[in-house]
């Protein structure tokens, strides 16, 4: 049935001062009176002169009541919408989970789909319960009503709604102190309850309603304001009622085991997706069939996404396809994406007005999303939205490694710092052991004592690093006795050790005080060698630069550099020579030039350059900032995992540094060419401290930010700005910043193999669903790149091999890549292969094969690690819509109560008939035509 039905009706409307029934009378006596007066004409008028005048006054007459009776056609478009009600299921990797009996309220689960629920005591009083949350919601509504002075009817309708709640809620509990004869305590519990559910305040209230429904309004003062009163009330029945639930979920769940047994184990061993559907079955063959004639019932499932569905047999079909897919396939280990479900309710309300909305999921949402389930949840105004929790809620007895925090790149030599971030669960009084290791050898370890069930602890390792090139650590967490999962107690990281030499060239116009502070740094790093180039306003130059006074202009001179800082140069001070070299040197040497940006030259001048090819941005199209004003750092996604940009010993003092920044040292010069280009790569935006949309300035607006050109990169910084990181701690985040950026620019190639013939993996390790890639470099014996056709990389491990063809890079002559997708778990060796490579090999002196070896790790995601059902989330979520944490009993209450009258508009349509200036012509056309004969005719 379509969402939306309209109706039209056209009718004919006297809309004027008087009736159809007074017109006739006054035209009757007007046409006697024009007879009359015309009669006694009769000597001085023929008879056709008479009639003539007659049929022109009689004209005249029915034209001005037609005026008078203002008729008008009238279209009535009548529109009737009906309302959803929407069931989202979770069909994400943990809903396959199979709960410990005992632990997932499994009887009110087993009650829900069985054949005679309602002799169940626990859904008596789960609905009871229910009906008693809804009628304190709604009189919170009428509550609101009176204070933001709202219509009347809504205000009556929200009463009546509380209510009727209440009444529903009084028989519940009726029901079961005549069912509980035997057990006089609990009648006794349930007697107070009806005494105050029959006190003189809900009395009153009762009388109240049953007034406004007649339409009649009380003449007693004050009767708007006393629904906070009874608020108070309804929160003391609630307590009431939740004791009371727990003490008859005891006794039933006692009789039943005693009794009827085979009820509790008809959900033994299900899954908790399993249960949903099982549950949803029932109550489309129930309580469903019975609302599908008022609103319209739509069934839709998601994880990671969320997909819509029209049917019941299509979500059928959609989990059976799931509960037999292979265990280890996206499909099956798919995230918890509450955004995503909340979003879609959000758009589907555009389209069709939504009565309620229910999530069956165990409420693990884990996803990486711009907007939490909670922000999304307070957008969802007017559809009150029903969780109905799945699965156990209590933790696993576990210790999870959460993170390893250690620097990616490092200097030989340097004291690095190794940071471990435990979370526990149900492990008081255990010992647990951290070992860091490498190569599979213990080099260090810390024995932990936990002191509570729920703990977080953080294990700080320090080690030197004094060999070059990539180092690998394992972390490691022994296992205790009765820990629900081993899988997350390890992780592996890898540092990139550089040399400890840099050489590098700082150059800039005039002595900016970015300028200054970088130079005073480098001077006195004994890591760092730095030449010096300052043209005004006098001249400096060190180093190499002392004899030239210039820039290099030949590739010779910029290889003796491992970076190149330039500043606010003008063109007259960087020719188009050294511009040349200086590519060439980024392209074949693979070196790094960090561009600082000016107001004067940098980059705006070199716009008709080759310069401004491999600049990473372009200009803003944003209005230039005015005056005094101030921008914070925003690091990017990437930022916050790039090792440039961690200036402090760990990720989480990291992010307390930049913040620290942000707060008491804001970014005042920045240069309008910060727009950055599809290729670069983003570190940190800046935003205006006052902007309205500092989202969307994000990606509009960088200050640093990097591109790859040939080997080599292009750093670049839209402002110099960089020295601000020494407000408030001296030297501190400064030298780390530019520290960790030199170590970055200069990390070993990590190329292996023979002398012509040179391999790497981007990564060491990676995870079953990640693309390897490999990159291999051809040399001659003078280090010319070799081109060559058909070349192929051999992937090979234990019981796996896979040969996939080698790209050449269009970039860089003499490199090529290959990509590798889907590797199954192992140890794997690629070896590139060809009639090349093999003639390069042969002319080596070593004659050995140039090989490259990474793991490929299947890693248990979260999803199937952290699998408690998190009733606190789901409390939120329904709280900021107006819904409820449902137990499964109690689902069809709230179908009940929920109104689904479908939404009736009327647009009516009025075309007036009369309102023509042509009825007036035809009424002073009759009169002045009879004015004329007469004068022609000599008529008095």
């Amino acid at each position: 049935m379509p969402p939306s039905i309209t109706q039209q009706e056209n009718y004919l409307s006297l809309e004027g001062p008087i009736g159809f029934g007074l017109a006739i009378l006054c035209g009757l006596c007007l046409l006697g009176l024009f007879t009359w007066s015309l009669w006694r004409e009769k000597r001085i008028l023929t008879p056709r002169q008479a009639a003539l005048f007659w049929i022109l006054r009689a004209t005249a007459l029915g034209v001005v009541f037609w005026l008078l009776l203002a008729p008008s056609n009238v279209t009535v478009e009548t529109s009737t919408t009906r309302k959803e009600v929407v069931f989202f299921t979770d069909i994400s990797g943990s809903m396959q989970t199979i709960d410990t009996p005992g632990t997932a309220d499994d009887l009110r689960w087993a009650v829900s789909v069985s054949a005679s629920p309602r002799s169940s005591l626990i859904q008596s009083v789960d609905r009871a319960t229910t009906d008693i949350l809804l009628a304190h919601q709604q009189l919170q509504y009428a509550d609101e009503a009176v204070k933001q002075r709202k219509p009347e009817s809504e205000l009556i309708e929200t009463a009546i709604s509380a209510q009727n709640a209440l009444s529903r809620a009084e028989g519940y509990l009726r029901s079961l102190e005549s069912r509980l004869s035997q057990s006089p305590s609990i009648r006794e519990r349930i007697h107070k309850l009806l005494e105050k559910l029959d006190g003189p305040e809900l009395q009153a209230f009762d009388q109240l309603c049953n007034s406004l429904q007649k339409g009649r309004t009380p003449a007693e003062r004050g009767w708007r304001e006393s629904f906070s009163d009874l608020q108070f009330r309804i929160v003391g029945i609630r307590h009431s009622l939740s004791e009371l639930s727990g003490i008859i979920h005891l006794t039933e769940q006692t009789e039943i085991s005693q009794r009827t047994p085979d009820l509790l184990k008809s959900t033994e061993g299900q899954t908790r997706l399993k249960k949903s559907v099982s549950f949803l079955n029932h109550l489309d063959s129930s309580a469903l069939a019975a609302l599908t004639e008022k609103a319209d019932i739509r069934f839709a499932t998601f994880d990671a996404s969320a997909s819509r569905r029209t049917g019941l047999n299509q979500l059928k079909a959609t989990i059976d396809s799931i509960t037999v897919a292979d265990p280890e396939s996206p499909l099956t280990l798919s995230g918890t994406n509450l955004s995503a479900a909340l979003e879609t309710l959000q758009r589907e309300e555009d389209r069709q007005p939504l009565a309620a909305a229910f999530l069956l999921t165990d409420v693990a949402h884990n996803s990486s999303v711009e907007s939490s389930p909670q922000e999304i949840a307070s957008r969802l105004t007017g559809i009150p939205v029903y969780v109905v929790p799945v699965g156990s809620s209590e933790h696993k007895k576990d210790i999870i490694l959460q993170a390893v925090s250690a620097p990616k790149v490092a200097m030989r030599n340097d004291d690095i710092v190794i940071e471990v971030n435990l979370q526990t669960y149900e492990c008081a009084n255990e010992v647990c052991t951290v070992k860091l290791m490498q190569e599979g050898e213990v080099i260090d370890f810390r024995e932990v004592t936990l002191n509570s069930n729920f703990d977080s602890r953080t294990i700080r390792f320090e080690r030197k690093v004094p060999i070059v090139g990539t180092q690998q650590y394992q972390v490691a967490v022994e296992p205790i006795q009765g820990e629900f999962t081993s899988e997350n107690n390890f992780d592996e990281f890898e540092v990139n050790v550089t040399r400890n030499e840099i050489k590098l060239l700082l150059a800039d116009e005039m002595p900016r005080w970015e300028y200054r502070y970088l130079a005073q740094l480098f001077r006195r790093d004994e890591k760092v060698q730095c030449d010096e180039l300052l043209y005004r306003p006098r001249m400096i130059a060190t180093g190499d630069r002392e004899s030239t006074k210039t820039l290099p202009v030949t590739l010779e001179d910029w290889n003796k550099y491992d970076v190149v800082i330039l500043g606010d140069l003008p063109p007259e001070h960087f020719p188009v020579a050294a511009q040349e070299s200086l590519l060439e040197y980024l392209k074949q040497r693979g070196g790094t030039l960090v561009l600082i940006a000016g107001r004067e030259a940098m980059p705006q001048s070199y716009r008709q350059s080759i310069l401004n090819e491999i600049v990473p941005v372009n200009p803003s199209e944003t209005a230039p900032a005015s005056a005094g004003s101030s921008y914070a750092f925003r690091l990017t996604e990437e930022g916050r995992e790039h090792p440039a940009l961690m200036i402090a010993e760990s990720d989480q003092a990291t992010q307390i540094a930049w913040d620290f920044v942000n707060q008491f040292s804001p970014v005042q010069e920045v240069s309008p060419w910060r727009n950055p280009k599809p290729s670069a790569h983003t570190l940190i935006s800046v935003v205006g401290r006052n902007s309205r949309d500092p989202a969307a300035e994000v990606k509009t607006n960088a200050f640093l930010c990097w591109q790859p050109v040939g080997r080599g990169r292009v750093v670049y910084l839209s402002g110099p700005e960089t020295y601000r990181l020494r407000f408030l701690r001296g030297d501190q985040f400064h030298h780390r910043f530019w520290g960790q950026l030199l170590r970055w620019a200069i990390a070993s190639d990590l190329m292996t193999g023979s002398e012509f013939v040179r391999i790497r993996s981007d990564k060491t390790r990676y995870l079953s669903h990640e693309t390897a890639r490999v990159t291999v470099q051809l040399n001659d014996a003078e280090e010319r790149p070799v081109s060559a056709g058909q070349l192929e990389l051999r992937v090979t491990s234990a019981d796996h091999e896979r040969t996939v063809p080698l790209i050449p890079s269009e970039d860089v002559p003499g490199n090529y890549f290959a990509e590798i997708n889907r590797l199954p778990p192992g140890v794997y060796r690629a070896e590139p292969i060809g009639e090349a490579v093999t003639n390069l090999q042969q002319q080596s002196p070593s004659n050995e094969p140039a090989s490259a070896s990474f793991t490929v790790q299947t890693k248990l995601p979260r999803e199937l690690t952290e699998i408690r059902c998190d009733r606190s989330l789901a409390q939120q979520i329904a709280g900021l819509t107006g819904g409820q944490v449902l137990p499964p009993t109690a689902v069809e209450e709230v179908l009940q109560l929920t109104n689904l009258d479908p939404i009736v508009t009327e647009m009516i349509e009025r075309r007036p008939l009369w309102l023509e200036w042509k009825y007036l012509w035809i009424v002073f056309g009759c009169l002045q035509f009879e004015w004329i004969v007469r004068k022609w005719k000599g008529l008095s």
